[in-house]
C-alpha cells in the first residue's frame, strides 16, 4: 500500500513545480541556461573507426550512395577514402560522442585518410604480365628451335618489343606490361638438354595430368596423377588420400628420350602430409617399354630401381618447398632410348596417404641448361614497345628472389614483401641518401583467386631505413556544432609573426609584394623588392608599414599633397583587399562548404612610426580560393 501511495504524490510534487517556482523565485524561468560550447582536439583511435562504419546514419548514407561495402572497409582500415570522406561520414560520429554539445562547440579531429600514391606507381599497379611461350623463343632461334631461353648473342632485348608487337592486341599508348623470359648465360652450344618438364604448360590446375611428354597411368585404384599449384608455380601430384578406398599403384611414365654423354636425371620433390605409415615413389628407368598405357605392358617391362640416388624432404603439413632430390648418373644407358617413370604406391584404407609432389624433371648435362626468369618493363608509345626506363623503378627477377631466399619469382601471401623489400632495397642501393624514392615493382602471388598480378610499391629512404609509403596521410580538420548539427568547417586562424625570422610570414608578405609589382607598378615597390607602399606590406620586418613619412619618400608624386591623416585613411581603406592575392596564392586550396560559413582569419601587425600594434582581419571564403572581406571584421586588438 506504502508504494501505490508515494508515485501520486511524487507526481502532484511535479506538476505542482512550475507554479511553485514563478510564485516564490521570480524570473527564475527567463534565466540564462547554461550552455556546452567548447573547443576541443581529438585524435581518432582504431575502435572509433569502426564506430563511424557502423553508425546508423552513416550506413543509411552509405547504402543509398552505393558505397556500404567501401564505409566497413574504413572500420577495417582505420582510415578515410576519397569515397569514405571524413567531411561527410564523421559529423554523425561527433553527434554520438559529444550529444550534449550546442551551437558554436568546435572539434579539430585528427585523423587517417588514404591518399593517392603518386600517378606513376598506380599506373604500374595496373602492369598486365605477358609471359613468353616456347614458340616465342623462335624468334631468335628459327622455327625448328626447342630453345626456351636468350642468351648474350640472342639478347632479350633484340626480340621482345617484336614479340609484344605480334601478340599484345590492340595496346594502348600508356599500356604497360611485364614481359617474363628466360635467360642464361650460355650459349646454347655448350648445352645439352634432352628432356625437361616444369609442368606449366598444357597444365591445368586440380586436374588429371594429360600431356604429350608423359603417360598417366594407375594400375591398381582410380586416381592419377594430377596437376596442381602453388604460389603460382605448377606442379605434378599424386596421394591416396581421399582418392582410393584401398590399395593405389600409379604410374607417370615418360616419352622415350635419347641419352648422351654426361647426361642426369634431376628433379625437385616433396612428401607433404608426411605419414611413416606410407604412400612414396620410386622412381625407374627402362629400355625396353613399348605400352605404358597397360599395366601388362609396363609388367612385361625391364626397370632398373634409382630411388637410392634421390632424397626427398618431408612435411608433416600439406605446406613446404619442393627443393632438388639428387640426381642419377644415366652413363650406363648413352646411346639408348629410355623412360623415366615415378612410380606411388599408397593405400586409402591402411593410411599410407603421404602425398607427393615433384617439378622440374630434367635430363641434361650437369651445369649447361640453368637459366633464370627475368622481368622486364616495357610501355606503349602509341607506335611501338619500348624499356621502361623510369630511373627509380626496380622491376624485381627470379635472382632477386633467390638473394631473399625463394626459388620463385614473387611474393605471396605466405612470403610478404613488406617483410623483404626494406632490406632487399637497402642492400640494392648501399648510397642512398635521405628522401630518395625507389619503387619496387614485383609478381603478387594470390593463393585465394590462384591469380598472380603486379603490384608497385613505394619506399622512401627515411632515417637509415627505406620505409614504405603507405599512402596514409594524418589530417587535422576542423568540425564545429551550428543549427542543431555538426558540419565540417575548415576555416583558418593564420597568426603572422612580427619576427624577421619567421619564413613563413615573410613569404606571406612578399606575397602580396610581388603582386603589387606586377598588378600596380613598380614605382610602389621599395629597390630591394622586399616592400611596397601601395598596401604597405614589407617581407624584412614582417608588418604593414603605416608610416605617412615612408609613403611619401617611395611615391611623392602620389602621396606628397595628402596630409598624413587622409594617407592614413587611405591605408585603412586599402589594407581589407591587402591580404586577398596572397590568400589566392598560397591557400589555393580553399573552397566553400555547403550550409557553414569557412573563414580565415589573419593576426598581424601595424608599426605607425612609434608603436606596432595587433590588428585581426577575417575573410569569407566564397568559392574555389576565392576571398571576400568580412564587413567590419578589422579591428585592433
Amino acid at each position: 500500500m506504502k508504494k501505490k501511495l508515494l508515485m501520486p504524490i511524487a507526481a502532484l510534487v511535479l506538476l505542482a513545480g512550475c507554479d511553485y517556482n514563478e510564485e516564490n523565485f521570480k524570473g527564475l524561468e527567463e534565466m540564462t541556461q547554461p550552455t556546452n560550447v567548447f573547443k576541443k582536439e581529438y585524435t581518432m583511435l582504431n575502435a572509433d573507426y569502426a564506430a563511424v562504419a557502423s553508425n546508423k546514419a552513416n550506413v543509411a548514407i552509405a547504402k543509398e550512395a552505393g558505397v556500404s561495402t567501401d564505409l566497413k572497409n574504413v572500420g577495417t582500415n582505420n582510415y578515410f577514402t576519397s569515397i569514405i570522406t571524413a567531411e561527410q561520414y564523421l559529423p554523425a560520429f561527433l553527434a554520438d560522442k559529444y550529444y550534449t554539445a550546442d551551437d558554436g562547440a568546435a572539434v579539430k579531429v585528427t585523423f587517417n585518410k588514404k591518399v593517392s600514391l603518386p600517378e606513376y606507381v598506380n599506373q604500374l599497379n595496373k602492369t598486365t604480365i605477358f609471359t613468353l611461350a616456347a614458340t616465342d623463343y623462335q624468334a631468335a632461334w628459327g622455327t625448328t628451335s626447342s630453345l626456351n631461353f636468350f642468351t648474350p648473342s640472342k639478347p632479350a632485348a633484340n626480340y621482345v618489343p617484336g614479340i609484344l608487337a605480334a601478340k599484345v592486341a590492340t595496346p594502348v599508348s600508356g599500356q604497360i606490361v611485364c614481359a617474363s623470359y628466360n635467360v642464361s648465360d650460355v650459349e646454347p652450344a655448350a648445352m645439352t638438354v634432352a628432356f625437361k618438364e616444369d609442368f606449366e604448360t598444357g597444365t591445368t590446375a586440380n586436374t588429371e595430368l594429360s600431356l604429350a611428354n608423359w603417360t598417366n597411368t594407375t594400375v591398381t585404384g582410380t586416381s592419377k596423377w594430377v596437376a596442381k599449384s602453388y604460389s603460382g608455380n605448377k606442379y605434378a601430384q599424386q596421394t591416396a588420400y581421399q582418392h582410393a578406398a584401398g590399395e593405389l599403384d600409379s604410374y607417370l611414365i615418360s616419352k622415350e628420350i635419347s641419352v648422351e654423354k654426361g647426361m642426369l636425371l634431376t628433379f625437385d620433390a616433396l612428401y607433404a602430409n608426411y605419414v611413416a605409415t606410407g604412400g612414396s615413389i620410386t622412381v625407374l628407368v627402362s629400355t625396353n617399354l613399348t605400352d605404358p598405357t597397360t599395366e601388362a605392358g609396363i609388367n612385361a617391362a625391364k626397370w632398373d630401381n634409382l630411388t637410392s640416388k634421390f632424397t626427398i624432404p618431408t612435411s608433416a603439413t600439406g605446406s613446404g618447398d619442393m627443393v632438388n632430390a639428387g640426381s642419377a648418373d644415366l652413363a650406363s644407358y648413352v646411346g639408348k632410348k629410355i623412360r623415366i617413370a615415378f612410380r606411388y604406391q599408397g593405400n586409402g584404407t591402411t593410411a599410407a596417404t603421404t602425398t607427393t609432389r615433384i617439378d622440374n624433371v630434367a635430363i641434361s648435362t650437369p651445369g649447361k641448361n640453368n637459366y633464370l626468369l627475368v622481368n622486364t618493363l616495357y610501355s606503349y608509345s602509341g607506335t611501338a614497345w619500348t624499356p621502361y626506363t623510369t630511373a627509380n623503378v626496380l622491376m624485381l627477377s627470379q635472382a632477386d628472389f633467390n638473394l631473399m631466399g625463394s626459388k620463385y619469382d614473387n611474393f605471396s601471401s605466405t612470403f610478404n614483401a613488406d617483410n623483404y623489400l626494406p632490406a632487399f632495397l637497402k642492400q640494392k642501393y648501399p648510397f642512398a641518401q635521405e628522401g630518395d624514392v625507389k619503387v619496387p615493382v614485383y609478381k603478387f602471388y594470390n593463393s585465394t583467386s590462384k591469380e598472380t598480378s603486379i603490384r608497385a610499391d613505394e619506399y622512401i629512404f627515411t632515417s637509415g631505413q627505406f620505409v614504405k609509403n603507405d599512402a596514409i596521410e594524418t589530417v587535422t580538420d576542423q568540425f564545429v556544432r551550428s543549427e542543431g548539427v555538426w558540419k565540417f568547417d575548415p576555416s583558418v586562424v593564420i597568426t603572422l609573426s612580427t619576427s624577421k625570422a619567421d619564413k613563413e610570414t615573410s613569404l606571406f608578405y612578399q606575397t602580396i609584394t610581388d603582386w603589387v609589382k606586377v598588378n600596380k607598378g613598380a614605382q610602389y615597390v621599395t629597390t630591394y623588392g622586399n616592400n611596397d607602399y601601395y598596401y604597405g606590406g614589407s617581407a624584412y620586418n614582417n608588418n604593414f608599414d603605416f608610416r605617412p613619412s615612408a609613403w611619401k619618400a617611395q611615391t611623392p608624386s602620389e602621396y606628397g599633397n595628402k596630409t598624413d591623416a587622409d594617407l592614413i585613411k587611405l591605408m585603412f581603406e586599402r589594407l581589407p583587399e591587402a591580404f586577398i592575392p596572397a590568400l589566392e596564392k598560397l591557400y589555393a586550396d580553399a573552397k566553400p562548404v555547403t550550409g557553414v560559413e569557412v573563414t580565415y582569419t589573419i593576426n598581424f601587425s601595424i608599426y605607425d612610426g612609434s608603436a606596432t600594434t595587433p590588428y585581426v582581419i577575417k575573410y569569407l571564403v566564397v568559392g574555389d580560393a576565392k576571398f571576400q572581406y568580412i564587413k567590419d571584421s578589422l579591428v585592433k586588438l
